[in-house]
């Protein structure tokens, strides 16, 4: 157990200090979009035993339309893509039905990760991309800790039974406070925004990759980091986080 705490504990540390270095320079961070979106689609392929290098090209051309022309045309490219390639299969074999989940999630990973630079670009490197990281972990271990004092109702049993209802809720008003607090200190309304999105996208990635390896048969998405699991397990609630800010600066 304590062997457990430490390593978790540790790798953590590894994880969040590798994130906020690169928020602070653009070529770091864009290592790091390429890393988590190549390595998730590489899980995404082991999950399922689909052929790595039809999920992975799949996902990387997503990603690279995203990244330098934007999420609109990475949607459209995914989707065609995925029609194209699904032609032959048979909508009544179960099989190939999962090679359309995988092209889709493929497709998806791609999109999220591609939004990880669109996003660096639209806020640029610092304090503002700082805030969006520390909006997703404070979610997430604030939901687990309200969750695991209070927690009573379930919300998603069968995808994710460690889920319930008061750790989302307490979860996500200590975000938002604390993202209105980080918002006064910078000087930087926007951020307020991240509390109001971040926790709703996040924890709708969370439950996309949970529902993603019920269907697989999984507990992890992969092995990567020891007592973490994989780097989608890590980067589920971020990418998609990731897209959704995205979406909601340039409304704005």
């Amino acid at each position: 157990m304590l062997k457990e705490i430490v390593f978790r504990t540790l790798w953590g540390i590894v994880v969040v200090g590798t994130v906020l270095v690169s928020c602070m320079w653009r070529p770091s961070y864009l290592l790091l979009s390429i890393a988590v979106g190549g390595l998730c689609s590489l899980e995404l392929s082991v999950m399922y035993k689909e052929p790595w290098w039809r999920v992975i090209s799949l996902s990387a051309v997503v990603y690279v339309v995203t990244s330098f022309t934007g999420i609109d045309a990475g949607i459209v490219v995914g989707l065609v893509f995925t029609i194209l390639t699904t032609l032959k299969l048979n909508p009544n074999e179960s099989k190939d039905r999962t090679s359309v989940l995988v092209k889709l999630l493929a497709s998806y990973i791609g999109l999220c990760a591609g939004s990880f630079t669109t996003l660096q670009s639209e806020l640029g490197p610092g304090w503002s991309l700082v805030v969006f990281w520390l909006a997703v972990w404070i979610f997430d271990s604030t939901a687990y800790l309200w969750g695991r004092f209070l927690g009573q109702e379930k919300f998603a049993p069968f995808i994710s039974p460690g889920k319930n209802l008061e750790g989302f809720v307490f979860g996500y008003l200590t975000t938002v406070l604390a993202c209105a607090l980080l918002s006064v200190w910078l000087k930087e309304p926007l951020l307020n925004m991240f509390g109001i999105i971040v926790p709703l996208a996040g924890i709708s990635g969370d439950l996309l990759e949970s529902w993603a390896k019920r269907i697989a048969g999984v507990k992890d998405s992969g092995k990567l980091i020891p007592y973490h699991g994989g780097m989608w397990d890590r980067f589920d609630s971020s990418l998609l986080a990731s897209l959704a800010v995205l979406v909601a600066v340039k409304w704005l």
